[in-house]
């Protein structure tokens, strides 16, 4: 196993790529993760597979967009539950595949929709959740619960525990630096940060307004952003916002020194599950149609090959990526003309390089000029997106087919 690199795998919760500064000329609130950037392999278009956790996460970790059963589009969060974890355990994960190949591993994740509740633990010699700690998790049940007062009590629990969506790394990370320094090569490690996840919360060292103004700003928000104080307030949440971002550039430049300090050089792999808006399309949060600042991402890695790529790459190749890379390999390859990213709506996005198609499941067409998603009109273009739309569907349709079918089989026909 000598020639296999270390690796550790960042997921960075609804971190928009405008805020990170290497792909254009935007916010420099990530100067760290700008530098590894400049200095490692940066991907420009790096498309998320879907605009919220629950739908990128679980295909950028298997390889897979999860197939749908009859039905699934209206689920219960029981039952998203049971279809997260079918999907997870139907596909070997990344943690799955490198600990086949001799890695030793471990996951760290503030994300309840990432816990073991869906089964993401699998292929982890070691993995935390901190869900055992958390008063909140029998009331949601691994996601968010359907009843909005259960919801705030599950919001106030998780602010006074300092759980889920409002726990900063510095609360986990000496136990990840410590297995780091226990851990036998090679390794992978996995984390997932929640910093920049609304609501936008930054710690008091990197909060440029009152706290005062910070907690009303977020309230506006989950109010329904009603017109008084609007853009007073708009201004506070991004401000918020852009502190939590800086806030996770921190624990990027922590890390880096204490690798420094254990004489340690992994390849490091940064990206975010998916993008946030902030009125853009009137919408706030994420999740909804993939619209361009919900679908592109950053992604960047450090200590491997230095080059930019420009061509569309799709999450769904990162568990490919990490194991070409860590094996020394030519990433060149995974990269593709057209991308698709998907809610479950369902709506169905083909994205190339300068196009986007999408069609919902009532057969609203949208044709798309980027970056800015200004509408085109160009018949051929939407043809050909119109064609390869379909024949991801008819692909989809008999890999559900066939789910179907192994799904009515006994049991004991099955094993």
């Amino acid at each position: 196993m000598g020639d296999q690199r270390n690796v550790i795998l960042l997921t960075v919760d609804s971190l928009r790529l405008d805020y990170c500064g290497y792909a254009d000329d935007s916010s420099g609130s990530m100067p760290t993760l700008e530098r590894l950037a400049d200095e490692g392999l940066a991907f420009e278009n790096a498309i998320a597979t879907g605009p919220a956790t629950h739908e990128s996460a679980t295909t950028f970790m298997t390889g897979s967009h999860a197939v749908e059963r009859p039905g699934s589009t209206e689920l219960t969060k029981a039952q998203m539950r049971t279809h997260i974890q079918s999907h997870l355990r139907s596909q070997r994960t990344i943690a799955e595949q490198l600990s086949a190949a001799g890695y030793d591993t471990a996951g760290f994740t503030a994300n309840p929709w990432t816990s073991s509740h869906f089964g993401f633990d699998a292929g982890f010699d070691r993995f935390e959740d901190f869900m055992d700690e958390d008063l909140s998790s029998g009331l949601i049940e691994g996601g968010k619960p359907d009843n909005s007062i259960r919801y705030a009590l599950v919001q106030a629990l998780n602010w006074w525990q300092g759980q889920d969506m409002f726990m900063s790394w510095e609360t986990y990370y000496d136990e990840m630096a410590s297995w780091l320094e226990s851990a036998d090569e090679p390794y992978f490690m996995w984390s997932f940060l929640v910093d920049p996840h609304l609501p936008y919360i930054p710690g008091d060292e990197y909060r440029s307004r009152s706290r005062v103004m910070t907690y009303l700003a977020n309230m506006w928000m989950y109010a329904g952003r009603p017109d008084w104080f609007d853009e007073r307030f708009r201004a506070a949440l991004l401000d918020a916002y852009e502190d939590t971002v800086r806030h996770t550039d921190a624990f990027l430049s922590q890390l880096l020194d204490d690798l420094d300090e254990m004489d340690e050089d992994p390849l490091i792999v940064i990206h975010a599950d998916h993008g946030e808006l902030f009125g853009e399309h009137g919408r706030y949060g994420h999740g909804g149609y993939p619209h361009e600042d919900l679908a592109r991402v950053p992604l960047v890695v450090a200590n491997g090959p230095t080059d930019t790529v420009t061509e569309p790459f799709s999450l769904r190749r990162l568990p490919e990526l990490v194991s070409t890379l860590a094996a020394g390999g030519d990433y060149e390859a995974l990269t593709d003309p057209w991308v698709v990213a998907r809610n479950r709506n369902p709506t169905t996005c083909v994205r190339g390089a300068n196009w986007k198609y999408g069609r919902t499941h009532t057969g609203e067409e949208r044709l798309r000029a980027l970056p800015g998603e200004e509408p085109l009109e160009n018949e051929e273009l939407r043809a050909i997106g119109r064609q390869l739309v379909d024949d991801w569907e008819e692909a989809k349709s008999e890999r559900e087919r066939i789910l179907g079918a192994v799904d009515d089989l006994p049991i004991a026909d099955k094993v």
